[in-house]
């Protein structure tokens, strides 16, 4: 019984409806939590925003969750490797949910730098996804990092 009390924040993902043309953009740092949160307490703790357009979307890698009219932005993260932990983390609790219960088939989950080329405005254009590998992006390339004291660091030591 556990178990399945833990997994409520998925088995919501999966199973409420939701605007088809919004998405709802989620902190990345809510995916962890996801796998042991109540439903009620993911839902105050990390409500999210909707998102009419994915274009207006702040720029980063986002680790997306689609299944039927449902669609979840986790994200922006800066760095591809960190948006692939995160990918990684949602997998296995979205296994874990769906182990639960089978019914819950054709979701989707995708790491994605966004906005994507195709959710810009008509006129631009640009390498599409690779729809078979989850774990790219869409080929956009990562924005330069703001200059920090850490980035020194980074140089200085050759991390």
């Amino acid at each position: 019984m556990s178990s399945i009390k833990t997994i409520w924040p998925v088995l919501l993902l999966c199973v409420v409806p939701h605007m088809a043309s919004a998405a709802r953009v989620i902190e990345a740092g809510a995916i962890p939590f996801a796998a042991f949160l109540s439903k009620a307490d993911f839902g105050q703790r990390y409500p999210g925003k909707e998102v009419a357009d994915l274009s207006t979307l702040e720029s980063g890698w986002y680790v997306i969750y689609e299944h039927e009219a449902l669609s979840y932005y986790f994200g922006p993260v800066l760095l591809e490797s960190t948006g692939k932990d995160y990918l990684g983390q949602l997998t296995q609790t979205v296994t874990a949910a769906v182990d639960q219960r089978p019914s819950i088939q054709d979701y989707r989950l995708e790491l994605s730098y966004e906005p994507s080329q195709s959710s810009m405005p008509s006129g631009t254009s640009g390498n599409p996804s690779n729809p078979g590998n989850p774990n790219t992006g869409s080929g956009s390339p990562q924005p330069a990092p703001q200059p920090s004291i850490w980035s020194l660091f980074k140089r200085i030591f050759g991390f």
